[in-house]
């Protein structure tokens, strides 16, 4: 059994475990429709129910949750959810300085005024522009752009297509200055196309963080590339290839005068099935 596959057998069994009886959720693809048991049944009260519950009203009355949602957030593997299940809690808590520390910048603070989720770039003119699943500054001005990823078999391709062709020629072309050469044309761009253009946000000020879990082999393997082959050398220390299991390891040994942040990690590691490395 592969990773997702495993990830979606324990969802499952999670959700019959934690939430009781519910309908099982709905999954269209082409003409048939299937239904099981990590996805939840779409409506509103219930898809809330994917954030846990220790913060689950706290962040629906908060502006961070004025955000467009993922078209399979009601899925229990939905990264965006679990970005908020781990994210938003340290938010609350003004606790954000631990993720800093593990990432290498323990000589800053966070600007909590400028913490959001689905920050949207300002690189793209037209089109839809990218978005990262969690961003905040720096006291000092450093921007933090952190992509996440959990089940995803991959970071996306781009159609080699009329569109995106353009898009490269107009909006992207021009910002590849932090990228080796022999990854910056248009053909290597399109086939790293979502790897592409979260490293352009790259620069002596800014940093991407990607977030993944250690057994997911493939986005292990590409986002170790990103750092090691596409970014060029001066700004490699500012791609953060970082594991779920690292990161929530680093936070948990920080926890010790926080009972409700403590708990919230333990519910968090229930039910993501990740086990932190020390």
């Amino acid at each position: 059994m592969n990773f997702k596959s495993e990830v979606i057998e324990h969802l499952s069994n999670y959700r019959i475990r934690k939430m009781g009886y519910l309908d099982k959720g709905i999954w269209k693809r082409k003409d048939k429709i299937y239904k099981f048991d990590h996805i939840l049944p779409k409506k509103n009260n219930v898809i809330k129910l994917n954030i846990l519950e220790r913060y689950r009203e706290l962040f629906y009355n908060s502006e961070l949750s004025k955000i467009s949602y993922h078209r399979f957030f009601h899925h229990l593997n939905s990264s965006q959810a679990m970005c908020i299940n781990f994210f938003f809690p340290l938010f609350a808590e003004k606790k954000l300085e631990l993720v800093l520390n593990a990432i290498g910048l323990n000589d800053d603070l966070v600007d909590y005024k400028t913490v959001c989720f689905e920050k949207e770039s300002n690189f793209e003119k037209k089109g839809r522009p990218t978005s990262f699943d969690f961003y905040f500054q720096t006291v000092k001005g450093k921007k933090i752009y952190f992509e996440i990823k959990y089940t995803e078999y991959a970071f996306g391709k781009a159609k080699k297509d009329k569109n995106h062709k353009e898009k490269y020629n107009s909006e992207y072309s021009s910002k590849c200055s932090n990228i080796n050469e022999q990854y910056s044309d248009l053909e290597s761009f399109l086939n790293n196309y979502q790897l592409m253009r979260n490293l352009i946000h790259i620069s002596e000020n800014s940093f991407v963080v990607l977030l993944h879990p250690k057994e997911n082999k493939r986005i292990s393997k590409e986002a170790n590339f990103a750092r090691l082959e596409v970014i060029k050398r001066e700004f490699q220390k500012h791609v953060v290839d970082l594991t779920w299991e690292k990161l929530l390891g680093m936070i948990e040994n920080e926890l010790t005068d926080s009972e409700n942040l403590t708990g919230q990690m333990i519910e968090f590691k229930e039910k993501y099935k990740i086990k932190p490395s020390r």
